[in-house]
């Protein structure tokens, strides 16, 4: 269920603005600056565990990497992730982003409410999967790795 994923943790990098689509559209994501040498895996959609170092609080996650294909508006690949349990905005803070599946490609959609209706069910997998014996196994190697100072 890897499908190539980075070693853990994947991805490193302080959240920044983005260009707010996400919040108007229901999903808030946090813009994720990744660090230099983070590997980022190829643009697609992810189920993951967000990990915030300022707070020492896990989250679920579902990560969007990719151009944005739906908005035509640039070629530039973002990393996103919506946080399923909290609404906090984390703007300057380090996350790291631990990676459970691939959910799906990214694709251009036709609507902004295609694209809402299909973030719903990328949400629905993504809850599966992380409540997966591999999702659960990640978040122990997560737990691990930060010893006692992360909560789920």
């Amino acid at each position: 269920m890897r499908d190539n994923l980075p070693v853990h943790p994947g991805l490193t990098g302080v959240v920044v603005h983005g260009a707010g689509r996400g919040r108007g559209l229901g999903f808030p994501t946090a813009n994720i600056a990744a660090d230099p040498g983070s590997r980022v895996p190829p643009p697609a959609i992810y189920s993951g565990w967000v990990v915030r170092h300022s707070t020492g609080t896990v989250h679920r996650g579902t990560i969007s990497i990719g151009s944005n294909p739906t908005f035509c508006d640039t070629s530039d690949v973002h990393v996103e992730v919506y946080c399923h349990d909290t609404s906090d905005e984390f703007y300057g803070e380090r996350v790291g982003l631990w990676f459970v599946a691939r959910i799906r490609d990214t694709v251009k959609f036709a609507s902004p409410d295609d694209l809402v209706r299909s973030a719903r069910q990328d949400v629905l997998r993504s809850e599966t999967l992380l409540d997966s014996d591999h999702g659960r196994r990640v978040l122990t190697d997560v737990l691990a790795a930060h010893g006692s100072t992360l909560s789920a």
